[in-house]
């Protein structure tokens, strides 16, 4: 390899410094996407529980889950009824 003037060595110590700086960045960046995606998915899977105790809450405060066969059956006898009145 030739010997470098100073002027070609600091130009090759720039374009090193430069690269390594992209890399840096591009790593650092990787690194703060995943931790935003955990995060997110965290937040997501939170929300998600909440939702759910809110609707379990919701149909125990309703009393729709225990009434859901009730109604079922009521409907069913109503079905009935008007089938008949139509055959009349």
């Amino acid at each position: 390899m030739q010997n470098l003037t100073p002027a070609q060595a600091t130009v090759i110590a720039s374009i090193i410094s430069g690269l390594v700086a992209v890399i840096v960045c591009l790593v650092n960046n990787r690194a703060v996407t995943n931790k935003q995606k955990i995060a997110d998915a965290k937040r997501d899977a939170k929300l998600e529980m909440w939702m759910q105790t809110v609707d379990r809450k919701l149909d125990t405060h309703n009393g729709y889950a225990e009434r859901f066969e009730e109604i079922s059956t009521d409907i069913a006898e109503i079905k009935t009824a008007i089938q008949f009145l139509k055959e009349k």
